[in-house]
């Protein structure tokens, strides 16, 4: 596999190599998926669809069911990933949800209150977005992930104090 990362026409290729990494060394697959990214930022090519490419891959990494138990540790440990994941990359709305439940579940705050801030300045946000398209405002990611029930998520006071005001923010900003 040659390190060029060429997205979006090696996708498939990238894809698999990713698959392939994840079942053998999560290390490594890692590793694989820091390179990635390392490659999208010097690329010079931040255009939407070449972002959603890279995005679908590292979702491939982040959402393995291999990786099911690692998910919140690689977000938490890897500021690398986090912030392509949530600040950089155009990623999948549903994946945005799906992970940003699982960090309101871990009710660290300092990590809410990251995540939260990288989806707002996130240059592929846009929130004039329908719910219904492919693209995402902050207020339809949180609003969603929100939907999960009270008791699995389980926020604190401090943390649904600070959802809401980001909430709030968003809702002003429309």
């Amino acid at each position: 596999m040659t390190e060029e990362f060429d997205l979006p026409e090696s996708e498939k290729e990238v894809a698999a190599e990713i698959d392939a990494l994840v079942s053998d060394d999560f290390n490594s697959a890692l590793s694989f998926c820091e390179r990635m990214l390392e490659y999208y930022e010097n690329s010079g090519n931040l255009s939407r669809s070449v972002s959603a490419c890279f995005a679908r891959c590292l979702c491939r990494f982040l959402l393995h069911k291999k990786n099911k138990s690692r998910l919140l540790i690689v977000i938490e440990e890897n500021e690398k990933i986090r912030t392509a994941f949530f600040g950089r990359l155009n990623t999948p709305k549903y994946s945005l949800i799906f992970v940003l439940k699982r960090i309101l579940k871990g009710n660290n705050t300092v990590m809410i209150r990251e995540v939260l801030e990288l989806l707002a300045d996130n240059p592929f946000r846009d929130d004039e977005a329908k719910d219904y398209s492919d693209r995402w405002s902050l207020k339809f990611v949180i609003e969603q992930a929100l939907a999960a029930p009270e008791e699995y998520l389980n926020l604190s006071s401090e943390n649904r104090q600070l959802i809401k005001s980001y909430l709030s923010a968003a809702t002003s900003e429309n």
